[in-house]
């Protein structure tokens, strides 16, 4: 029985402990209504809009009480569906931790509750949805007050002990540019695991502003986020289908698979990190030039990563599944089911288990760098979502700096002889854009660049043609001309490929490589692989 008196100041927490539906549906019925997809579309709009969603979260979402529950988690935790889906329609977050770091849907899918779990999954899409539309006219009138710009970001592992890493692990650098409120990211590097590198020649486009097609053939609306794989000469629209209600099936088929395996929630903690500066012979502090900007170096102490894990019952552990992926299951024999039998007593007793490691960044400061983190923060946040690397930094960014300094380079531990080093090599200030007539796929851009050819030219634009295979253009400004290729302009000649199909693709080709390393084990390899047989490439 719940002890109501430690809910008695939260009135949606003692409508849920006490199964007080009616009284629920009436609290939630009072609160500010959240604006829908396309109901929003100023920046003063979509202040107002977080203005009340805040209201409506310090109702629903408030977890002042033990356990740092929300009235969601208590949902779940007193086995109450229909409180669960009374506070999901009224658009509670599902994302927020409990003490001990678990979403309510978590704990929905470790206690079996799934039910729960389901009424969850139905709606965080549509609510994530909502929640984006909202945000979406700040962010771009945010980006447009920034002043324009081209950046690159370089992503690559060193190690004192392991010569030429650098040429076997996943290494990239991210090229930005970002005019009036649009933002393109190319890169190379989609994601990696470990050594496990993830790679696709593609290129992110938000286009706040919305695009017309110089044919006028191609609209697309502000807000857009599409993705072009250069290789195929495809076009995906990134957000497609992002507000859709998932069908039943899809909502069972989600709750299915995150049923399958075991729970697990790394973080980082670095409420007690603390700065310390590297000292010269002189014992004055260090300063090294990073690109153009002068930074000191310090030593980020206290800095705690863990890994959580706990146990979904019947789900599979970490070993059957390796064992499912690997068909070793089939070859000794044994199903899963016996081998559940077999340890599922051993496993009962520890149903959470918590890894903890201390880490040491490196981190290099400067006052000078021209972008604020709080300008760049919301750029990052377009991105984040969609490229791992990008929601990395921007997790690092988000660490408490020295007022006024940015950490244009940072060096992060992996594995004692091996760290990975995130830096920021360029930033070059784009003056006022002219028109641009010429995109990147008309026949006379390339035909006027070749009149053009000359040597040496290290700006953004000679890397976008030289890249590409054709001719560079010296220029002694960043103002664009007739003849410069638009970097926000899409090719005529790409094709839209659906994103479900992309998918399908995406699991074929994993399908594939599972199917090689069977056979590579069959043989006898030796499945270490860290040179190009150990690159997926991304479609």
């Amino acid at each position: 029985m719940e002890d109501l008196s430690k809910y008695a100041h939260s009135p949606a927490h003692l409508a849920v402990a006490k199964r007080d539906h009616a009284a629920l549906r009436y609290i939630v019925s009072v609160l500010p209504r959240l604006a829908k997809a396309g109901e929003v579309n100023t920046e003063a709009e979509s202040l107002n809009a977080e203005l009340r969603a805040d209201e409506v979260s310090a109702v629903i979402d408030r977890r002042d009480v033990p356990g740092r529950e929300t009235p969601l988690h208590l949902a779940v935790r007193i086995k109450d569906p229909v409180s669960a889906d009374i506070l999901m329609a009224a658009g509670a977050d599902w994302s927020l931790q409990n003490e001990n770091g678990w979403s309510a849907l978590q704990e929905a899918v470790c206690t079996r509750e799934e039910a729960i779990a389901a009424i969850i999954a139905k709606h965080y899409q549509p609510l994530a949805w909502a929640k984006w539309c909202r945000r979406l006219p700040r962010i771009v009138a945010s980006a447009a007050r920034i002043r324009d710009f081209y950046m690159e970001i370089s992503f690559h592992f060193e190690s004192s002990v392991i010569p030429f890493i650098g040429r076997i692990a996943p290494s990239d650098t991210y090229r930005i540019w970002k005019r009036g409120s649009n933002l393109r990211a190319d890169m190379t590097l989609a994601g990696f695991d470990g050594f496990r590198i993830q790679r696709s020649d593609q290129t992110f486009l938000f286009l706040g502003e919305g695009y017309t097609s110089e044919n006028g053939n191609l609209t697309l609306p502000p807000g857009s986020l599409v993705a072009l794989s250069h290789k195929e000469k495809e076009i995906t629209n990134a957000l497609e289908g992002a507000g859709n209600q998932p069908t039943d099936a899809e909502v069972a088929h989600e709750v299915s698979l995150m049923s399958q395996t075991n729970m697990y929630r790394p973080g980082i903690d670095v409420t007690q990190a603390e700065l310390v500066p590297h000292l010269n012979w002189r014992r004055q502090e260090k300063t090294e030039m990073v690109g153009n900007w002068k930074a000191k170096v310090y030593d980020m102490l206290h800095v705690m990563v863990s890994v959580k894990s706990r146990r979904v019952p019947g789900a599979m552990t970490d070993e059957e599944l390796l064992a499912v992926e690997d068909g070793e299951s089939m070859v000794n024999g044994e199903n899963n089911d016996e081998k559940k039998k077999k340890k599922g007593a051993a496993n009962e007793f520890k149903s959470e288990s918590e890894y903890k490691k201390g880490l040491r960044p490196v981190l290099w400061l400067t006052p000078d760098f021209p972008l604020k983190t709080d300008e760049l923060l919301p750029l990052l946040d377009i991105l984040a979502n969609k490229v791992k690397a990008i929601r990395r930094l921007r997790e690092l960014l988000t660490t408490k700096l020295p007022h006024g300094t940015f950490p244009v380079k940072v060096a992060i531990p992996i594995v004692p002889t091996i760290r990975v080093l995130v830096t920021f090599t360029k930033f070059e200030e784009l003056q006022p854009a002219e028109e641009f007539s010429t995109p990147l796929s008309s026949p006379a851009y390339f035909q006027d660049a070749k009149s053009k050819e000359s040597e040496g030219s290290s700006s953004w634009i000679s890397w976008m043609k030289g890249a590409r295979g054709t001719p560079t253009i010296d220029t002694d400004s960043h103002r664009y001309s007739k003849d410069e290729v638009d970097p926000f302009s899409i090719p005529s000649d790409y094709k839209w490929v659906d994103a479900n199909e992309r998918k399908r693709r995406m699991k074929a080709k994993r399908a594939k490589t599972r199917k090689h390393k069977k056979q590579t084990a069959a043989k006898g390899g030796d499945g270490v692989h860290l040179g190009s047989e150990n690159v997926e490439e991304q479609q």
